[in-house]
């Protein structure tokens, strides 16, 4: 890896980490996408620390939804069904 690559790592505990390695140029160009409706002072622009932070949150909230969207399908009952008329 070379400066400024982005090395994303997960490791479910006592199991192997997997590693993904994004290169440094692709990592501007996503701060840039993500900065183009940004820069106030109530949502300021993305620096590497804080982009870092977003894509932690942002993936540790997707597996949150995940499992949400699955607890809600277990208890969802089954909705009723009609045979269609021919």
């Amino acid at each position: 890896m070379a400066t400024g690559d982005v090395k994303i790592t997960v490791q479910v505990t006592g199991g192997t980490a997997k590693t993904a390695t994004i290169l440094s140029a692709v990592r501007v160009d996503a701060i840039a996408w993500l900065n183009r409706n940004r820069g106030g002072e109530d949502n300021p622009d993305l620096t590497d620390d804080t982009w870092s932070v977003h894509i932690a949150n942002s993936a540790a909230n997707g597996i949150v939804h995940a499992a949400d969207k699955q607890l809600t399908a277990e208890v969802t009952p089954t909705p009723p069904t009609y045979t269609p008329a021919e």
